[in-house]
């Protein structure tokens, strides 16, 4: 248990994957209701399907998946979840409406030098929003999007406009 500046208490816990299940880890990670969850790696379609349940219904979940693009991540966790009992069309609609963002970092050249691609989608669901539509679309083609993202990243200006209530 921690105290936070605020005041405010918090539990930080961590579950390990029995036997080395980790769907059956991240069930039991479930059951204590956190608002942020800390996935070492999708490798599985039990595991894919589980985390974007989780992240559907309001947690935050933070993960890693081997990929060369942006675009290949986001196909790869369509396909492990589309193999672990959902169907294609059903995997591209839950990657689409809990997708926040994506990072790929790689390194290149010599001296190895790091370069970083990233791609997200506008965290206001009731908003129109490009990257969720091209998602569902399952035409992955990001390509403008990413290179609109990242000039306004550049340029220190927001990537989404703020919701007016």
């Amino acid at each position: 248990i921690y105290k936070s500046a605020a005041g405010d208490f918090g539990l930080c816990k961590q579950t390990n994957a029995p036997n080395g299940m980790w769907a059956e880890g991240l069930k039991t990670a479930l059951r204590s209701a956190p608002r942020y969850i800390l996935l070492g790696e999708i490798r599985t379609p039990e595991v894919a399907c589980m985390a974007l349940q989780a992240a559907m219904s309001g947690h935050l979940i933070l993960s890693t998946i081997h990929a060369n693009s942006v675009p290949d991540a986001v196909n790869a966790l369509v396909k492990y979840a589309g193999s672990g009992g959902v169907s294609e069309d059903m995997a591209y609609e839950l990657v689409a409406g809990s997708l926040l963002g994506c990072i790929h970092q790689i390194l290149v050249g010599v001296p190895k030098r790091l370069r970083v691609s990233s791609l997200f989608s506008n965290p206001d669901v009731s908003q129109a929003d490009q990257v969720r539509n091209i998602i569902k679309s399952g035409k992955l083609n990001f390509a403008t999007v990413m290179e609109s993202q990242n000039i306004k990243m550049l340029n220190g200006k927001p990537l989404f406009m703020p919701t007016k209530y």
